[in-house]
């Protein structure tokens, strides 16, 4: 068994944003490339969840396996992109990362990774008081849980991260700029983003 994959999630439809916001441009790269960069940095293999839409502009862009959401949990959300690639992929420990945080580092990465022996379950940054699971480490064992939970119709990750033993980690433990972790939601955020990387994150 492999002991790390990375996993970009890029199902999201972005009615939000108007465009699917993978394919969005920062300095020349699209988002993904991104947050794959950064996986690339610090995991042993890489796979993309997304929608069934997006699949062949993937294909045209990258080599990275892609995957479509599992049939059963077609468009509920960042959880069955989890479901999908633990469906999918062995490996002891998951790296999530959602497609639309174009300030990622693989630096970051390294940081969450460095926790995987504290003998939690989960590793989410807590960043000015605000969790951000689209950023996080999964172990493999709370696969069954997720699956239950989708059974369920439950798509928060917050329910999960309520129901397994998960270390938060506060900006200043991860001694980084808080702001890497905004994520691009709306036309006014990818303006602030162009705007000499100054994001104020839509509600």
């Amino acid at each position: 068994m492999q002991q790390i994959i990375g996993v970009l999630l890029a199902g999201g439809e972005s009615r939000r944003f108007g465009q699917p916001k993978a394919f969005a441009e920062y300095n020349g790269k699209k988002f993904w490339h991104y947050s794959m960069q950064a996986l690339k940095e610090t995991t042993e293999n890489q796979v993309i969840i997304s929608h069934q839409n997006l699949l062949t502009k993937f294909t045209e862009e990258t080599q990275v396996k892609v995957i479509t959401d599992d049939h059963q949990f077609v468009g509920d959300g960042p959880k069955a992109g989890v479901y999908t690639a633990m469906k999918n992929e062995v490996s002891e420990w998951f790296v999530i990362l959602s497609c639309d945080i174009p300030l990622i580092s693989g630096e970051l990465i390294k940081k969450l990774l460095a926790y995987i022996s504290s003998g939690k379950k989960v590793i989410i940054p807590n960043i000015e008081g605000k969790l951000h699971p689209l950023v996080g480490v999964y172990h493999h064992s709370v696969f069954p849980l997720i699956e239950m939970q989708l059974v369920n119709k439950d798509r928060k990750m917050m329910t999960l991260l309520n129901q397994v033993n998960v270390l938060f980690v506060t900006e200043k433990e991860l001694n980084i700029d808080p702001k890497i972790f905004s994520n691009i939601n709306s036309p006014k955020d990818y303006g602030m983003l162009l705007n000499n990387d100054k994001i104020s994150e839509s509600k």
